[in-house]
């Protein structure tokens, strides 16, 4: 009994001041993060904020107040880790005021309760994989924009506890702007809490708040590095200064305007010919887009799909249903990956066309994923306004429009950033570029760079005077946008 008593006694003991020991003294905003009892929490916004550090602090404290829990914190790279959270560790000297003990081989911070903080990198799915038979009650990520998303969410998979005695504490994510995660970031903590002015709840019944942190919230930060960012250039400073979510360093397309380019659904001509771009994928999304050319070469995207885990067969019958009676495409560019063999099974094109859907290969080579982001570079810049901007009052709009049920084309343009690695030119392949590419495929398909610069009409050829000169009349030649018809009436051949 009286060993109980004692037990009992203890467990109603404060737990100890882990700040106090650390020699961490939170700023007000920091220690709004620390007071937060959210299951997934995003912290930062703007550089300098104090992310690093007080994700350091949290993990130890929560290690401190809860034994035996397993805390996984992730980065991309190890050499990222180092220069972040464990660099953050060695400020608070490895928490041996705690009494933990740090392997520098393992890359482990281990406490005398039995808790431990395993400090991890995994810039791939592969890399997080090696982690499949771990278990964490806690997740830390530091800059969780430059992790790719998938990656994010296979290490979430990993929470849970085998004892009831140790609970799952969830998810707390620091970051700025920018990155191949910055779209996934954004649509899950940003924009559903009214960036930072609500907490919601996700369809796993699992609260989600996002708490923003700018310069200003850290009065440690130097005034040299705040001048530093002061003298970015635009997008830069937008990201890391103001922790602006909506224009990031690294954008890929930042001429892409929602009240530029994107047009409520309208009836479009019959006569304006049709076209599709498809992305083929099963576990990763696949895309299908429908576009329209009017008279003066502009697109209007008008229509897509965007699913998951849908066979190649069963692909095919949606993009059919999906189409209007009598509405005719008059070619469909697809993914040259698609006429691939994978074995005994039947080339994913070839399944298509036996289910009524043929295809084109977009042209994969050399030097086609730049051509291909050029010419959707070269669309979305403005050009003589259309008839339907004209009775708006506009004298310019872009060459490619998008009606507004297009969302996830809109949501992946605007969220895809640059490379990071090989050529920056190209996108960054991490990201969500599923309907960016089947837009890249239909585009670079639509003829040659000169057909959208817009010419003037062809100059008119009158007919000769058969009178006058004993000769069969020359007929003017039908043009589309200046551009002659070319045999077979097929204006856009290549």
């Amino acid at each position: 009994m009286d060993l109980l008593a004692r037990a009992a006694a203890r467990l109603e003991e404060p737990p100890p001041d882990t700040f106090a020991a650390l020699g961490y003294v939170p700023t007000p905003k920091q220690r709004e993060f620390h007071d937060a009892t959210e299951f997934d929490l995003l912290f930062g916004g703007s550089a300098g904020g104090g992310k690093s550090r007080a994700l350091t602090a949290h993990a130890i404290r929560e290690c401190v107040n809860y034994p035996g829990l397993r805390v996984g914190a992730f980065r991309r790279t190890y050499g990222e880790l180092k220069e972040s959270l464990i660099a953050e560790l060695a400020n608070l000297e490895f928490a041996k005021g705690l009494g933990a003990r740090w392997n520098g081989t393992e890359y482990e911070l281990r406490f005398p309760n039995g808790s431990l903080i395993m400090f991890r990198y995994a810039e791939t799915v592969q890399d997080a994989t090696r982690r499949q038979g771990g278990q964490y009650q806690l997740l830390i990520f530091d800059e969780r924009t430059l992790t790719p998303p998938d990656v994010c969410s296979f290490l979430e998979s990993r929470l849970r506890s085998g004892r009831r005695d140790i609970p799952v504490l969830g998810i707390r994510s620091g970051s700025n702007p920018g990155g191949p995660g910055h779209g996934a970031v954004k649509n899950r903590y940003i924009k559903p809490t009214n960036y930072g002015n609500q907490v919601v709840t996700d369809v796993r019944g699992r609260t989600v708040r996002f708490i923003p942190s700018k310069l200003s919230d850290n009065p440690h930060v130097n005034p040299e590095y705040a001048m530093d960012l002061l003298a970015l250039d635009g997008k830069l400073r937008a990201a890391f200064l103001d922790g602006d979510w909506d224009v990031f360093a690294g954008m890929m397309f930042p001429e892409l305007k929602r009240e530029r380019h994107v047009v409520e659904p309208l009836e479009l001509p019959a006569t304006w010919r049709r076209y599709n771009g498809i992305d083929w994928g099963f576990a990763a999304p696949w895309a299908v887009l429908w576009a329209a050319v009017d008279e003066d070469g502009r697109v209007w995207v008008y229509r897509e799909l965007y699913q998951r885990q849908v066979g190649e067969a069963e692909q095919a019958r949606r993009i059919l249903a999906a189409e209007a009676d009598g509405e005719t495409v008059a070619a469909r560019y697809a993914d040259d990956a698609m006429w691939a063999t994978r074995g005994d099974a039947k080339p994913i094109a070839s399944v298509y066309a036996d289910n009524g859907v043929p295809l084109t290969a977009a042209g994969k080579g050399p030097g086609s994923r730049i051509n291909g982001w050029q010419r959707v570079h070269s669309y979305l810049a403005e050009a003589p306004a259309c008839p339907h901007h004209r009775a708006m009052g506009w004298e310019t709009c872009p060459r490619l429009h998008l009606f507004s049920t297009v969302r996830e084309l809109y949501r992946e343009l605007s969220d895809l950033p640059h490379a990071t690695k090989g050529d920056p030119e190209d996108a960054d392949t991490t990201a969500d570029d599923h309907s960016a590419d089947a837009c890249r495929y239909l585009l670079a398909n639509l003829g040659n760079e000169a057909r959208f610069h817009f010419p003037a009409p062809a100059p008119e050829v009158r007919p000769l005077d058969p009178a006058a000169s004993g000769t069969t009349p020359v007929a003017a030649p039908q043009t589309i946008g200046g551009f002659p018809i070319m045999q077979g009436g097929d204006p856009w051949a290549l």
